[in-house]
């Protein structure tokens, strides 16, 4: 291997070592918008321990 070809392969290294970064960067944030969701979804949902209504029907 010459200085050249070594050289095309530690730049090769650095880019893939730059994307594995971001890409990881990424799929943190991704995991904390997965997060926010859920807690979103749940705060939606009706309070299975609320009184019933006056009619005597329960939330949806």
């Amino acid at each position: 291997m010459n200085e050249t070809q070594l050289d095309a392969l530690l730049q090769a290294l650095g880019n893939q070592a730059a994307v594995q970064t971001a890409l990881g960067q990424s799929i943190e944030r991704l995991a904390l918008s997965n997060e926010q969701l859920v807690a979103y979804l749940k705060s939606r949902e009706p309070d299975p321990d609320a009184p019933p209504y006056l009619d005597g029907s329960k939330p949806a």
